[in-house]
């Protein structure tokens, strides 16, 4: 029964299907009046607020004592022939010079906090790798270097000055890493 249906759908004419209109938005965009960077050229400042004679003393320092009204004189300056001379003319109250707060006293920078057991093998495995460095280049000493071997040679012994730096500061992490840094590179000198 299916069968013979079919066939008949397919000969009829199929109506177009209404297209339903455009959901309308719920909410309408107002475009905004102004562009939304403006350069602004006028501007408003709110008006000027009188000062208390109390509020200006609490802004004070007590060791400071108040600024006289008019300038102290200073010595005269040469003017020079080229540029005019102008006169500065204060517009308004002296303000008073404001002392920079004493500065603190230089820290310690941050380390890594090691258990000394942790610190002594560090630095214990940094001498011995400075002292096999060292040798090392003492074997190499009265042969003579191209200039790669020369360039290398020099990294070592800064790397050597480094590792010596940051064992200075009680940087053993630090030192010991440099200290095997040096040693690989003086291997590679090793005939």
């Amino acid at each position: 029964m299916l069968v013979v249906c079919l066939p008949g759908c397919v000969l009829r004419k199929t109506k177009a299907a209404a297209v339903p209109p455009p959901p309308q938005p719920a909410v309408a965009y107002a475009p905004p009046q102004q562009p939304l960077s403006v350069r602004q050229t006028q501007v408003d400042l709110p008006p000027p607020q009188p000062l208390t004679p109390e509020a200006i003393a609490t802004t004070q320092i007590p060791e400071e004592q108040p600024a006289p009204s008019t300038p102290a004189p200073t010595e005269p300056t040469k003017p020079k022939p080229s540029a005019p001379r102008t006169e500065m003319v204060p517009q308004g109250p002296v303000a008073p010079a404001v002392t920079p707060a004493p500065a603190e006293p230089e820290r310690e920078p941050i380390q890594e906090a090691l258990p000394a057991a942790e610190l002594k093998r560090m630095q214990e495995e940094a001498e011995a790798r400075t002292r096999e460095t060292r040798q090392l280049l003492g074997e190499i000493e009265h042969r003579r270097l191209n200039r790669q071997e020369e360039g290398i040679r020099d990294r070592v012994l800064s790397f050597l000055q480094q590792s010596a730096e940051a064992e200075q500061r009680n940087d053993m992490r630090q030192a010991d890493e440099l200290a095997g840094r040096a040693l690989v590179l003086a291997r590679e000198l090793k005939p």
